[in-house]
């Protein structure tokens, strides 16, 4: 079970920390995350060292936790955003390798600490204000997808990689992608089934977040997508605000991602300098406008659309089916 972690941090076998495993959210989505076959050896609670949630061990540092399960290479966190930098430097010193920040409102100096202490220590992270990821390998870090049972049946292996700085779009670029006889708005102006029985599935959905400075970016996980075997098609949602759009650009002209990609690019209307929807989407130059990313992604042959239930019959197009 590697996954697209293989490709994105080069792990084979996620083995996982929970920090604030104790509280009510770390108990509930770690209960959600072993459903969905993620290994959780241990947990931290600073003060809570010795207790057990659900069998798990708690420790109070991660430093204890890896001392025991030397095998430790991933975390996620359920801890509040001001305990974020604290958690994740204390992660990335004790040598794990892949974190997932789930909080929401980490300050923007705490994220650029974490990214530089994350380059010195080789460890990536993903977010913060992310809900998380999954893959259908058999592993899930973070929020999506509700309850296992649910879960089960809405994100099923196939070859679609989904990447997205919105949480909501997370699911609903994962999940609709595994929907038998999906309907949608076809490229002749029709509505109907995009396909049949025979829907594309997913490898990985992947949120970056929405904040101004993400630890994995857009670039990021579409390398890791062009790398892995499974990924025919790689499906986005990307928005005004940072320059992620431009850089994956970028990279697609310089050959390093040559996988069909689609583009629900949101922000049509955002006006520059202003605070709309996720913190990082607010506009501060023109490179950051939805008018020069739309431009950039298409110029590198990517298929940008406007509406998200747009990207179905693209997916359909790029993989040959038909309804």
């Amino acid at each position: 079970m590697s996954g697209i972690l293989k490709y994105l941090v080069g792990i084979e076998t996620p083995q996982t920390l929970v920090f604030g495993i104790t509280g009510r959210q770390g108990r509930s989505r770690s209960r959600l995350m072993k459903k969905m076959g993620t290994r959780i050896l241990a947990g931290v609670t600073p003060g809570k060292g010795g207790q057990e949630v659900d069998g798990v061990p708690v420790f109070n540092s991660a430093f204890e936790a890896r001392e025991a399960f030397p095998e430790l290479n991933c975390a996620v966190t359920y801890v509040p955003a001001g305990a974020i930098r604290k958690a994740a430097l204390e992660a990335m010193d004790a040598g794990l390798k892949f974190l997932v920040l789930t909080a929401d409102g980490v300050p923007t100096h705490d994220a650029a600490a974490l990214k530089e202490h994350s380059v010195k220590t080789g460890c990536k992270f993903l977010g913060p204000n992310t809900v998380g990821m999954l893959d259908t390998d058999g592993y899930l870090f973070g929020l999506i997808g509700g309850s296992a049972t649910w879960a089960k049946k809405n994100y099923l292996p196939g070859s679609v990689g989904v990447i997205s700085r919105s949480g909501g779009l997370s699911q609903l670029l994962g999940a609709f992608h595994c929907r038998r006889n999906l309907p949608g708005p076809r490229e002749d102006g029709t509505f109907g089934p995009l396909w049949g029985e025979d829907y594309p599935g997913i490898t990985s959905v992947m949120c970056t977040g929405g904040d101004p400075i993400p630890g994995v970016t857009m670039l990021d996980a579409a390398l890791a997508f062009q790398a892995d075997p499974r990924t025919k098609v790689i499906v986005a949602y990307g928005e005004t605000g940072t320059t992620q759009e431009n850089d994956l650009a970028r990279e697609i002209v310089a050959g390093r991602i040559n996988k069909p990609m689609i583009v629900f690019l949101g922000g049509l209307f955002t006006k520059a300098g202003v605070a709309q929807s996720h913190a990082g989407a607010m506009i501060r130059n023109v490179e950051e406008s939805y008018e020069a990313k739309r431009k950039a992604l298409e110029d590198a042959g990517v298929i940008v659309v406007e509406r998200p239930d747009a990207v179905f019959a693209q997916t359909a197009k790029a993989l040959g089916l038909h309804a």
